[in-house]
């Protein structure tokens, strides 16, 4: 079952996020594929990657939401955070439903998701067939469970940014 906190951050907070995430400044990576080999794109920007920072010159305002999603969630470490943008394609796509961390591992239990959507848009997230409207400044949580996206049709762009946090 997934949590969701609407204005999650606070107003400044919430600003620098669009600012980065909503104008030229962060560089947006083409990705041919969407969770499987099924032929659908996206842009993405990884921040976090196996623990690791990617890319510490646009880290700063993602790297804050750490301690006010561990007010909500308590957890030990961050194995990935990265940012989503799809493009309005004319049509509503859906994405390939997924987990983040495979359940064929031993582990993947131990993981628990976070999604923030950056701005307002008629994409939605689902997660175990429950949709959840992209508003902005909304965090959703939720167990590593199997959940999906959508592409919008309303706005140029949906951003989101994905957390995959140890317990």
């Amino acid at each position: 079952m997934a949590e969701i906190f609407k204005d999650f951050l606070p107003p400044e907070h919430f600003a620098a996020l669009q600012q980065l995430f909503m104008t030229e400044r962060l560089p947006w990576h083409f990705n041919d594929r969407v969770v499987t080999s099924e032929r659908q794109f996206m842009f993405t920007h990884t921040f976090m990657n196996d623990g690791q920072v990617v890319n510490p010159h646009f880290f700063a305002p993602v790297q804050a939401m750490l301690q006010p999603i561990t007010q909500k969630r308590r957890f030990v470490g961050v194995n990935r955070i990265k940012a989503n943008l799809c493009t309005n394609q004319g049509k509503a796509i859906r994405h390939p439903e997924h987990y983040d961390i495979p359940p064929d591992g031993e582990e993947s239990d131990r993981f628990f998701v976070a999604v923030y959507h950056v701005n307002t848009n008629n994409g939605v997230t689902v997660i175990e067939g429950e949709e959840i409207e992209s508003v902005e400044n909304q965090l959703v949580l939720f167990d590593n469970v199997p959940h999906y996206g959508t592409v919008q049709t309303d706005t140029d762009t949906r951003v989101v940014l994905n957390f995959t946090l140890r317990r």
